[in-house]
């Protein structure tokens, strides 16, 4: 068979299976017959270009999760996605489907969401169904990084949550972070009616679903300007992760920077003291941050993939907790 036609299965198979396209809209895409979709479709699993896995209902990696909860009670559920390949876009989108499951599982009418933003919670909405509710509100829980940032608009996300669960959104249209010079944080939203009710009821949600960034890998507070470099720079070897923009380290303290009082949007408190707040991210680079939320209770729910999850096992292993007395050192 020619790489053509190769590529041309690989994509079919790609954007049936993980973009959770119809056959007929591939067909119109590709200005090719319903019927010659589906023996792309065939032909692809023949090739082992697609391999299905078959998970039974009551052994979806519960173990792990129930590890996971006996080492941290403060950890309501722990949601398993199981991975069928490990690439950062397919792993993305099966636990934003998994997300968007549970979210309509426990939402209900009147409630407010507070939705925080990256690229998994942008999977996590297009996967949500459209499903009408009475009176519900999405409300952002951090201003923007600007959509250059991962080539999304954090509005977007928060408008399409609303608009499938047929509620109201609530706009945070404010840099994510206020540059140095430009004030605190508080001074700014109270100048600012709009802002200050949106905040309000971002800080005080029903139900919090957010990502959590990484120092390893998510530099887009620097790359956009946000913060300088150097203010980045000296958190390096003390946090792990931020959860908008709030960084902390391998134990769950919340790290100081010098960009604290310019963050506009929730804060780690926010969503400690809520009785429902999810962390939903995925991949190697967001092990450390995911322990460090469990460990400092920032989030009580957590839905992530197998790999990860038994990643934050080993790496849980590794580093104890609570961290060894040394001279008032970390262990970690």
């Amino acid at each position: 068979m020619s790489d053509k036609k190769l590529s041309k299965l690989t994509e079919v198979a790609r954007v049936y299976f993980l973009e959770n396209r119809t056959q007929a809209e591939i067909a119109r895409n590709l200005d090719i017959s319903r019927s010659q979709v589906s023996r792309y479709l065939s032909e692809a699993r023949e090739m082992g270009i697609v391999q299905i896995r078959i998970i039974e209902p009551n052994k979806k990696d519960s173990d792990l999760g129930q590890t996971l909860q006996q080492r941290y009670p403060s950890l309501h559920n722990v949601i398993v996605a199981p991975v069928f390949e490990t690439s950062a876009d397919a792993v993305r989108t099966i636990i934003g489907r998994y997300a968007a499951n549970f979210l309509l599982d426990i939402i209900q009418p009147g409630q407010q969401l507070s939705l925080g933003c990256g690229r998994t919670l942008e999977v996590m909405v297009k996967a949500l169904p459209e499903q009408a509710m009475s009176n519900v509100t999405v409300a952002q829980a951090m201003g923007n990084l600007g959509h250059e940032a991962h080539k999304i608009d954090y509005n977007e996300i928060a408008r399409v949550a609303a608009e499938k669960l047929g509620g109201n959104v609530l706009y945070l249209s404010a840099p994510a972070i206020l540059g140095r010079g430009s004030g605190k944080a508080d001074e700014f939203v109270r100048a600012n009616q709009m802002l200050q009710k949106t905040l309000g009821i971002a800080c005080d949600a029903d139900i919090y679903m957010v990502g959590l960034g990484s120092m390893e890998s998510d530099l887009v507070y620097t790359r956009f300007g946000l913060i300088a470099s150097e203010e980045l720079q000296a958190l390096k070897g003390k946090a792990v992760g931020d959860i908008c923009g709030h960084f902390f380290d391998i134990n769950g303290q919340e790290k100081a920077s010098a960009f604290n009082d310019r963050i506009v949007g929730i804060t780690l408190d926010n969503i400690r003291q809520a009785k429902i707040s999810i962390g939903v991210a995925g991949g190697s680079d967001k092990v450390a941050p995911l322990l460090g939320a469990v460990r400092g209770k920032f989030i009580n729910v957590l839905i992530s993939d197998e790999q990860t999850v038994h990643s934050i096992i080993a790496l849980d292993d590794t580093c104890p907790f609570p961290p060894a007395s040394n001279n008032n050192k970390e262990s970690c």
